[in-house]
């Protein structure tokens, strides 16, 4: 049956199936499922070991705040890989949607920086058409297709953005994580200075996705999402 399932940060997902909804990966051969943390404590709860694990083996795990997110409330969808043997392989989560750029958690290594005006600009710009950002995604380094589960992550962030009924993904990353994400239609935000998030080791850069425009994506990672979608469009009919 149908219904309009509210996320635990009181955030509606518009036509979305009890229980979540879920997607065969063809490329990684993993099962995908998306849902709220409300709607699988479990399940969330193996997201969080998994990214808890990978943030654990960088020596970043302060920044994913596990006990702030242990309840859910934060997060309105999360999305995890799961393989045939039942595993949870690879993971992100999303907030929102956002209605100023300090409601955004990854807006917050900005501020104070040259470049806190230029993105609370950007974001200002975009939130009359929705925003949600896209954080923790991780998969684990025991596999043999990672470069799979990497390019999962990134459509995900393209799904998890339709699936809240927003235009805009927001999301912040590393360069050497950037091809990644632009793989899946992400830009990065223009003159915006990066700046060391987690910590010193790393350059970060501001980036969006803007679902009504994915023409910056691969044409696989492009093929690959209309399929996906597809699916879940399926998965969310009466």
């Amino acid at each position: 049956m149908r219904v309009s399932a509210h996320t635990g940060s009181g955030h509606r997902v518009v036509g979305a199936n009890a229980g979540g909804l879920r997607y065969l990966d063809s490329s990684s051969g993993c099962e995908v499922r998306i849902c709220s943390p409300e709607q699988d404590p479990a399940l969330w709860d193996r997201y969080l070991a998994g990214a808890l694990n990978g943030y654990r083996h960088y020596g970043v795990q302060d920044a994913l705040d596990v006990e702030a997110l242990a309840d859910g409330r934060s997060t309105s969808l999360f999305l995890v890989a799961i393989d045939p043997d039942g595993s949870v392989v690879a993971g992100l989560r999303a907030h929102g949607p956002h209605a100023t750029a300090d409601d955004i958690p990854g807006f917050r290594p900005w501020i104070g920086t040259a470049g806190e005006a230029g993105l609370r600009a950007s974001v200002d710009a975009k939130v009359p058409h929705g925003i949600a950002e896209s954080k923790g995604g991780w998969s684990t380094r025991s596999v043999p297709r990672r470069p799979e589960l990497g390019a999962l992550v990134a459509r995900g962030v393209v799904h998890v953005t339709w699936l809240l009924d927003v235009r805009y993904g927001f999301g912040v990353s590393p360069l050497h994580q950037l091809e990644s994400y632009r793989s899946s239609g992400a830009r990065q935000d223009p003159g915006i200075p990066a700046v060391s998030y987690p910590d010193e080791r790393y350059t970060t850069v501001p980036v969006w996705w803007d679902v009504s425009d994915l023409s910056a994506a691969t044409p696989a990672q492009r093929d690959l999402i209309a399929v996906e979608r597809a699916q879940l469009l399926e998965a969310r009919r009466p």
